[in-house]
């Protein structure tokens, strides 16, 4: 008798425990890629803790540059750990809809890319590279080369690529005001 009434109790929480469960992303099949392919930083990704990074990609702390070849070691809707090739050091993005307003797996797919770093700076001049992998930006450069240096900005402080203003974190509630003018960064405003 007794069990007959637990048993509601007990198939809603065993629902309630599954839908909480994170769902794991297959890299290679999100990614388009074959499994044993080599995988790079899309954008530089600033960090502070590099376990407790964010969908933000706040402009503060240090820097892991484009172009850096990682190792995926899991991926679910609700974070991304990765490890680098060169000095093997451990990352760890927790991921948030609310930021990005997007899916884990485009966010994945903004995240990583096959381009080496040469790849991704094809006809980028070498003091300018520097520049990027610095995490500079400065006037007349290009959106592509602000997204290098900063990642693509957060869709709910700048809804569309497209807009002649892009707007990135620094800190807690201060940021920076990219404005292009016929896609070249005509001037940066603090916030």
């Amino acid at each position: 008798m007794r069990f007959r009434h637990c048993l509601p109790l007990f198939l809603f929480a065993a629902a309630f425990l599954l839908c909480g469960c994170a769902n794991r992303l297959i890299v290679s099949e999100v990614l388009q890629t074959p499994e044993q392919a080599r995988i790079y930083t899309r954008y530089n990704l600033w960090y502070t803790d590099p376990m407790k990074m964010d969908t933000l990609n706040t402009l503060k702390g240090e820097i892991l540059p484009f172009g850096t070849e990682v190792v995926i070691t899991s991926a679910t809707d609700r974070e991304i750990c990765f490890t680098t090739v060169n000095d093997k050091r451990d990352f760890r993005i927790k991921f948030s809809t609310d930021y990005r307003m997007m899916s884990a797996e485009d966010y994945l797919r903004e995240l990583f890319s096959m381009q080496n770093e040469a790849d991704l700076t094809v006809g980028i001049r070498a003091l300018t590279i520097e520049k990027l992998k610095a995490g500079i930006v400065e006037k007349g450069m290009t959106r592509q080369e602000v997204e290098l240096a900063f990642g693509p900005p957060c869709a709910f402080r700048t809804p569309s690529p497209t807009l002649d203003t892009w707007c990135f974190w620094t800190d807690f509630l201060v940021g920076k005001r990219i404005i292009f003018t016929r896609n070249v960064v005509s001037d940066i405003l603090v916030l």
